[in-house]
């Protein structure tokens, strides 16, 4: 939750190009798509405090956790695999394949590794959480 209020944050207050990082969509779109990380972070916030209480009281509310925890996991999965495929270059060259597109299409990504790697990792962190199982009554 922390990472992703953090990532809600960094595009309005921080300057280009670290600014396009957390959402990687560039400069006309970083900043309006920081809502849709504070959406994550809510949806966190909620599976951790809500998950208990709606499996002791057996409620309708299990469901709804069980299909955001989904919703979250796809998101960070592919969040991750289309930074992926950046990097290596599948759309112009890359760490693999060859090329220049990675250093002249994204350049703010390699212009700040730091917080490109620190955006990865949370968003990491959110899939092993959100695929693993810590009980059976949230699958």
């Amino acid at each position: 939750t922390v990472g992703l209020i953090y990532f809600t944050i960094l595009p309005i207050v921080s300057p280009y190009p670290l600014a396009t990082i957390p959402t990687i969509l560039g400069k006309r779109l970083s900043r309006p798509a920081s809502a849709f990380t504070l959406l994550g972070a809510i949806v966190t916030y909620s599976l951790k405090f809500r998950r208990h209480e709606s499996v002791s009281n057996n409620s309708g509310e299990h469901e709804m956790l069980r299909t955001l925890r989904k919703g979250l996991a796809v998101g960070s999965a592919s969040h991750l695999l289309l930074i992926f495929l950046k990097l290596i270059g599948v759309d112009g060259g890359g760490w693999i394949f060859r090329g220049r597109g990675l250093w002249e299409v994204y350049p703010a990504m390699i212009s700040v590794p730091f917080a490109a790697g620190v955006s990865m990792a949370v968003h990491g962190i959110l899939c092993l959480a959100a695929f693993s199982k810590d009980d059976d009554s949230m699958g």
